[in-house]
This record gives C-alpha cells, structure tokens and sequence, in this order.
C-alpha cells in the first residue's frame, strides 16, 4: 500500500522541531519503502519513488523527505537519485529532495 499525505499543522508543529526540514523546505514525506530482498536491485524502488514524486507533484507538493533506516544499504540509493541528508546523524536515514521535477525525471515509471 502506498499512502501519501501532506503536512497537517500537527506535522508542520512536528517539523517545527526538526530545523533541519525546515531549513531545507521539504513538505512532502515518505515513511520508508521496503522490497523484499528478492525484489531489490531491479529497478522497483526506484520505479516507486517516481510514481511517489509524481503523485506529489500533481497535489502542488514540490519537495519531499524520506525517513529511512540508517542500517539499510538503500540509503545509498536515495544519494544516487539526488537526495540530500537532512541531518549530520550518522544513525539517521533521513534524506530529501528539494526538487521533486529532478527526481521524477529520475525515475521512470514505466
């Protein structure tokens, strides 16, 4: 299930005390995606955060962060498709896009 949102002014009190989102503007938020190991390494994830930017960008929203897990080594992906790390937390996961347009182009849906 994919489920998109934008930020309540509950989440916007939340970020509020993230500055380092706020710093950077990133609306948009994806709460991790996860493929089983024998769907990774073909494209799928990345095919995924296309129709996730996309998705995006029809609702107006043009920046996005993601919240992932540091110990996964798909966190050298979000790098390679442009994302920026929000923080200096080595244990973090969180990355973002600044630009949503970049990484639509990117990332291929089809």
């Amino acid at each position: 299930m994919l489920s998109l949102r934008q930020v309540s002014d509950e989440g916007l009190q939340h970020l509020a005390r993230m500055p380092q989102l706020v710093e950077l503007d990133l609306v948009g938020g994806l709460n991790k995606i996860y493929l089983l190991r024998e769907y990774q390494r073909l494209g799928l994830g990345r095919r995924l955060v296309g129709h996730v930017a996309r998705r995006f960008l029809t609702q107006g929203i043009t920046s996005m962060w993601l919240f992932g897990d540091a110990r996964n080594p798909s966190c050298h992906a979000w790098v390679a498709l442009g994302a920026l790390k929000t923080d200096a937390d080595p244990g973090s996961g969180n990355y973002g896009w600044r630009d949503l347009r970049v990484l639509a182009e990117r990332c291929p849906i089809e």
